[in-house]
């Protein structure tokens, strides 16, 4: 975990060779000419935890120097949050521009018009914008004059129709490659040439693995593009650390160091090496796809921009106390071995750890290296920065704002009006500035994740005045949602492992250091206390 210490020492170690070049190489006034629109390649990671990225240094079995160098060498978002705790709404959202609720679009089940699990075309009776068109940011930037460009899991509707309006082809992406595994549909040869549309099965020789295929697609979209003027948005959504997990024939496995965790059994230390060797092969495509550009000459004007869908599905406390996951066929149902240690929560819950994700952005020349954002960045701000990048007015019904000021230095704070609402399986909550609301059926918690991201404190009590303006805020914001597709799970049940603290037995994980103030390994996670008065133990350091 990045603390206010090691933060203070990443800036001094990553920034001092560039304070003399500040005003000059890395202005925001040398951007964004018309006529040197940057390329923009957004990344999108599947069920990718918290954990997971080495440069937050939680866990030192993490392996991801390519995704990592980016981060230094640009902005790491240390608050980055997902727009929804499952992978169709969070895609959804990500796509559009808007919180996915807004437009029918709140779980996976859901139908929003047009057939279950497919985003809209045009926006449903009883939203704000009923029957004008749902755009993604790929027909916004193809209008803009890019070429654009897919490969990875898309997940938002069939991808092999002879009716193909709601997949990529459909949803404004001239070049794809809509393969989850190792199978799928393609109007582009690895070798970087147009094709009609085809089918492929199976890997190509030398190629190791789901993940490494989607990203030699993306290496050769940016090929094909740069047989035109145009400039180029990349989607690419690589499937992974999402089941299924990886092969143990798979050469990321076999070369990935066995783990020992102490707080792990033998098939849950085999189990997390699972995940970390698949998001591994993750970072050798994010690696893979910088070489491409570095081979064309392109760095210097390609934007990068990194997140996760939503948090990992640990399974917590299904299959023994405190402990995620249990082995296929058990109660716990399969862990993808990922992890979301410090952040509460799983994939699923509007706890930290089912949206709070793994999040950067990397413009060599362009964003100040060593920068950390510490305030709220959301995936919908992803989809605005690309618009904006690309030359065009952000639409006022979008939920996300334009990053590059923060990122380039223009100023040292996000301009955001608007708080960021979340709503799932009959739980909600809301964050603005350093508070964040969350509610069930049953109860309400608030908490200030700026000093306390584990959610360790309940300050509804203590702190009254706030809990009520953000209970305002999110009753207003709920009343105005079409109500198109109700949920019959509750998520405060499904996932009600984070309310408490782990069970009496469970053994300390040496990752997840609490109290702030002397933290030392104990179980996670820690319960939620509760506080009526301004002095709170758990926030001795803030």
């Amino acid at each position: 975990m990045i603390t206010r210490t090691t933060r203070q020492t990443f800036m001094k170690t990553t920034t001092i060779c560039f304070i003399v070049l500040a005003s000059t190489l890395f202005s925001p006034h040398t951007f964004a000419a018309p006529a040197d629109r940057p390329n923009v390649i957004l990344i999108y990671t599947d069920d990718h935890g918290y954990t997971d990225l080495g440069v937050h240094g939680i866990d030192q079995h993490v392996d991801t120097p390519n995704m990592d160098r980016l981060a230094r060498g640009g902005a790491l978002m240390t608050a980055g949050y997902s727009s929804a705790p499952q992978c169709q709404p969070s895609r959804a959202g990500l796509m559009v521009g808007r919180i996915q609720n807004e437009f029918g679009f709140p779980h996976n089940a859901c139908d929003a018009g047009e057939g279950k699990g497919r985003m809209p075309r045009t926006y449903a009776k009883g939203t704000d914008m009923a029957g004008q068109p749902v755009l993604t940011i790929a027909d916004r930037m193809k209008k803009l004059g890019y070429v654009t460009g897919f490969s990875g899991k898309w997940h938002l509707g069939p991808t092999n129709s002879s009716k193909p309006k709601f997949d990529p082809r459909g949803r404004g992406f001239d070049y794809y490659w809509t393969g989850s595994m190792t199978s799928g549909q393609a109007n582009l040869t690895l070798d970087g040439k147009s094709a009609e549309h085809h089918a492929d099965r199976g890997l190509p020789k030398g190629v190791a693995n789901r993940v490494i295929l989607q990203g030699k697609y993306g290496e050769s979209f940016i090929d094909l593009s740069q047989a035109g003027d145009k400039p180029f948005f990349l989607y690419l959504p690589l499937f992974g650390p999402h089941i299924p997990l990886i092969e143990k024939s798979d050469p990321y496995y076999k070369h990935f160091p066995k783990l020992d965790y102490p707080h792990y059994d033998g098939w849950r230390d085999d189990r997390r090496r699972m995940g970390l060797a698949l998001i591994k092969s993750i970072d050798d495509a994010v690696g893979g796809v910088m070489a491409k550009l570095r081979e064309h000459g392109l760095e210097e004007n390609t934007l990068i921009l990194f997140a996760s869908d939503n948090g990992a599905p640990s399974k917590m406390g299904r299959n023994g106390p405190g402990l995620p996951g249990g082995p296929p066929g058990t109660r716990g149902g399969v862990w993808n071995g990922s992890n979301n240690v410090p952040m509460r929560g799983e994939k699923g819950s509007l706890f930290e750890g089912g949206i709070r994700v793994p999040m950067f952005a990397y413009w060599k020349g362009r964003i100040i290296p060593g920068t950390v954002i510490e305030e709220m960045v959301t995936t919908l701000d992803l989809t605005a920065t690309t618009l904006k990048a690309g030359g065009g007015a952000i639409p006022d019904e979008f939920d996300g704002v334009d990053l590059l000021p923060r990122l380039t230095g223009d100023t040292d704070k996000i301009d955001r009006p608007k708080p960021m609402f979340w709503e799932f399986w009959q739980t909600q909550a809301v964050r603005v500035g350093d508070w964040k609301l969350w509610r069930s059926n049953k109860q309400e918690l608030l908490f200030n994740v700026a000093q306390d991201p584990h959610e360790l404190t309940d300050r509804a009590q203590s702190d009254a005045e706030v809990a009520t303006r953000l209970r305002n805020l999110l009753d207003q914001w709920s009343a105005s949602l079409p109500r198109l597709n109700k949920a019959q799970q509750d998520a405060s049940e499904v996932f009600a492992w984070p309310l408490s603290g782990a069970p009496k037995g469970t053994p300390p994980d040496p990752r997840y250091r609490v109290p702030y103030a002397d933290p030392k390994p104990a179980p996670y996670p820690a319960p939620i206390q509760k506080t009526s008065d301004e002095r709170d133990p758990g926030q001795e350091n803030r």
